[in-house]
Protein backbone atom coordinates (compact mmCIF):
# COMPACT_ATOMS: atom_id res chain seq x y z
CA UNK A 1 0.00 0.00 0.00
CA UNK A 2 1.59 3.58 -0.51
CA UNK A 3 -0.04 6.95 0.55
CA UNK A 4 0.57 10.01 -1.23
CA UNK A 5 2.58 12.56 0.09
CA UNK A 6 0.39 15.55 0.62
CA UNK A 7 0.38 18.33 2.82
CA UNK A 8 -2.69 20.06 3.77
CA UNK A 9 -4.03 22.25 6.56
CA UNK A 10 -7.13 24.37 7.81
CA UNK A 11 -7.34 27.91 7.89
CA UNK A 12 -9.40 27.79 11.02
CA UNK A 13 -9.12 24.69 13.40
CA UNK A 14 -12.54 26.31 15.15
CA UNK A 15 -15.85 28.02 14.72
CA UNK A 16 -19.38 28.26 16.48
CA UNK A 17 -19.78 24.43 18.08
CA UNK A 18 -17.29 22.81 15.85
CA UNK A 19 -13.65 22.23 16.16
CA UNK A 20 -11.22 20.51 13.71
CA UNK A 21 -8.75 18.15 14.93
CA UNK A 22 -6.14 15.75 14.21
CA UNK A 23 -6.21 14.89 10.03
CA UNK A 24 -9.61 16.71 10.09
CA UNK A 25 -7.91 20.29 10.36
CA UNK A 26 -4.51 19.21 8.83
CA UNK A 27 -2.60 16.23 7.02
CA UNK A 28 1.17 15.60 6.84
CA UNK A 29 3.35 13.15 4.97
CA UNK A 30 3.47 9.76 6.16
CA UNK A 31 6.85 10.93 7.36
CA UNK A 32 8.10 9.01 11.11
CA UNK A 33 4.37 8.70 12.01
CA UNK A 34 3.78 12.34 13.20
CA UNK A 35 0.15 12.52 12.06
CA UNK A 36 -1.21 10.82 14.98
CA UNK A 37 1.50 12.36 17.22
CA UNK A 38 -0.15 15.95 16.04
CA UNK A 39 -3.88 14.12 16.39
CA UNK A 40 -3.27 12.95 20.05
CA UNK A 41 -1.61 16.98 20.60
CA UNK A 42 -4.69 18.09 18.84
CA UNK A 43 -6.90 16.16 21.44
CA UNK A 44 -4.90 16.73 24.53
CA UNK A 45 -4.94 20.64 23.89
CA UNK A 46 -9.19 20.64 22.97
CA UNK A 47 -9.81 18.48 26.05
CA UNK A 48 -7.92 21.06 28.34
CA UNK A 49 -9.93 23.45 27.08
CA UNK A 50 -12.93 22.17 27.26
CA UNK A 51 -12.37 21.18 31.14
CA UNK A 52 -11.47 25.02 31.57
CA UNK A 53 -14.55 26.20 29.89
CA UNK A 54 -16.67 23.72 32.25
CA UNK A 55 -14.93 24.75 34.84
CA UNK A 56 -15.85 28.73 34.85
CA UNK A 57 -19.79 27.66 33.38
CA UNK A 58 -18.63 28.60 29.70
CA UNK A 59 -20.94 27.25 26.72
CA UNK A 60 -18.19 24.52 25.45
CA UNK A 61 -19.28 25.29 22.19
CA UNK A 62 -18.26 28.87 22.26
CA UNK A 63 -15.98 30.52 19.58
CA UNK A 64 -14.01 32.44 21.90
CA UNK A 65 -13.61 29.10 24.01
CA UNK A 66 -12.48 27.00 21.07
CA UNK A 67 -10.71 29.69 19.48
CA UNK A 68 -8.27 29.11 22.62
CA UNK A 69 -7.26 25.37 21.25
CA UNK A 70 -6.62 26.80 18.05
CA UNK A 71 -4.12 29.38 19.15
CA UNK A 72 -2.65 26.70 21.45
CA UNK A 73 -1.97 23.66 18.37
CA UNK A 74 -1.91 25.76 15.33
CA UNK A 75 1.63 27.40 15.58
CA UNK A 76 3.22 23.78 17.12
CA UNK A 77 0.80 22.10 13.62
CA UNK A 78 2.06 24.49 11.31
CA UNK A 79 5.95 23.90 12.54
CA UNK A 80 5.85 20.53 12.70
CA UNK A 81 4.17 20.30 9.46
CA UNK A 82 6.92 22.88 7.80
CA UNK A 83 9.94 20.69 9.31
CA UNK A 84 8.06 17.38 7.95
CA UNK A 85 7.81 18.70 4.56
CA UNK A 86 11.56 20.35 4.90
CA UNK A 87 12.43 16.93 5.09
CA UNK A 88 10.36 15.23 2.22
CA UNK A 89 11.93 17.90 0.32
CA UNK A 90 15.05 17.62 0.84
CA UNK A 91 15.06 13.61 0.44
CA UNK A 92 13.37 13.78 -2.77
CA UNK A 93 16.48 15.23 -4.38
CA UNK A 94 19.43 12.85 -5.65
CA UNK A 95 22.63 15.24 -5.61
CA UNK A 96 25.68 13.81 -4.25
CA UNK A 97 26.99 17.04 -2.07
CA UNK A 98 23.21 17.67 -0.92
CA UNK A 99 23.57 13.37 0.24
CA UNK A 100 26.93 13.87 1.71
CA UNK A 101 25.73 17.26 3.62
CA UNK A 102 22.41 14.73 4.80
CA UNK A 103 24.28 11.70 5.95
CA UNK A 104 26.90 14.00 7.85
CA UNK A 105 23.80 15.90 9.51
CA UNK A 106 22.08 13.12 10.52
CA UNK A 107 24.97 11.44 11.55
CA UNK A 108 26.03 14.40 13.63
CA UNK A 109 22.59 14.67 15.33
CA UNK A 110 22.79 11.01 16.30
CA UNK A 111 25.86 11.32 17.92
CA UNK A 112 25.06 14.72 19.71
CA UNK A 113 23.01 13.19 22.84
CA UNK A 114 21.31 16.31 23.82
CA UNK A 115 20.41 17.22 20.58
CA UNK A 116 19.31 13.77 19.79
CA UNK A 117 16.93 13.80 23.11
CA UNK A 118 15.61 17.17 22.17
CA UNK A 119 14.32 16.12 18.27
CA UNK A 120 12.87 13.00 19.87
CA UNK A 121 10.86 14.62 22.77
CA UNK A 122 9.86 17.71 19.86
CA UNK A 123 8.68 14.98 17.92
CA UNK A 124 6.73 12.90 20.40
CA UNK A 125 5.14 16.12 21.32
CA UNK A 126 6.89 16.21 24.92
CA UNK A 127 8.73 19.14 23.99
CA UNK A 128 7.62 22.73 22.40
CA UNK A 129 9.71 25.04 20.30
CA UNK A 130 10.61 27.76 22.58
CA UNK A 131 8.76 29.87 19.73
CA UNK A 132 5.77 28.36 20.87
CA UNK A 133 6.07 27.53 24.48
Amino acid sequence: MTFPLSLRHANDYASKRVALVGDAAHTVHPLAGQGVNLGFGDASSLSCVIFEGIAVGTDIGEVSLLKKYEADRKPTNVMMMAVLDGFQKAYSVDFGPLNIVRAAAFHGAHHISPFKKSIISYASGELRLPLFA
